[in-house]
């Protein structure tokens, strides 16, 4: 018995070690990234950022498969630069963020393409509804350190985000996120 008692206790020991070995957990370096949203408003771009973002990122570039990407938005965080843009932003017809504060992505499925990028399949939630989106990104790794580069398309009024006339607010909008990361 007390030979099979530290023969499993060996066994977990070793187990554990090789599994914070290959740890792959990364996590936001404080005010070094960004999520931006690109539109356009009457045929000219429309940008602004949201200035309260998270990620959980579980990812190793050599085994894309095993990936899990998370990342959440606050939606009165959005900033356009402009103040009545942005009062339209909060309003419940678009971001609505009274009801529906956070924005968010889970990944499902993370692959390797055959540029070299990624893409991360998952479900994208904004403002109570679930869409799937796939992300293509970009990670590089320099020892304990990485950057990842991503961008997606959402469609607004598959959310039914805004008003439904696209002459004035076009119905596509392009995320574009930057992120530095630290084990």
């Amino acid at each position: 018995m007390v030979k099979y008692s530290k023969w499993f206790i060996s066994l977990v020991l070793v187990a554990s070690f090789a599994i914070r070995a290959d740890a792959s957990e990364w996590k936001l370096i404080e005010d070094e990234g960004n999520v931006r949203f690109i539109g356009a408003l009457e045929g000219a771009a429309f940008r602004g950022r949201f200035d309260i973002f998270s990620a959980m990122i579980d990812f190793d570039p050599s085994n894309p498969g095993a990936g899990k990407i998370v990342g959440e938005v606050k939606m009165n965080s959005a900033d356009s630069g402009d103040a009545e843009y942005d009062a339209y932003l909060m309003e419940e017809d678009w971001f609505n963020p009274e009801n529906f504060p956070n924005s968010r992505f889970e990944s499902e499925r993370i692959e390797l393409l055959n540029d070299g990028t990624f893409a991360a399949h998952g479900q994208l939630t904004i403002v109570g509804i679930n869409q799937p989106i796939t992300m293509i990104f970009e990670f590089k790794v320099s020892e304990t350190q990485a950057q990842f580069s991503g961008s997606f398309e959402v469609k607004r009024l598959l959310f039914g985000i805004g008003w439904d006339a696209t002459n004035w607010i076009a119905n596509e909008v392009g995320v574009q996120i930057e992120l530095r990361l630290q084990q």
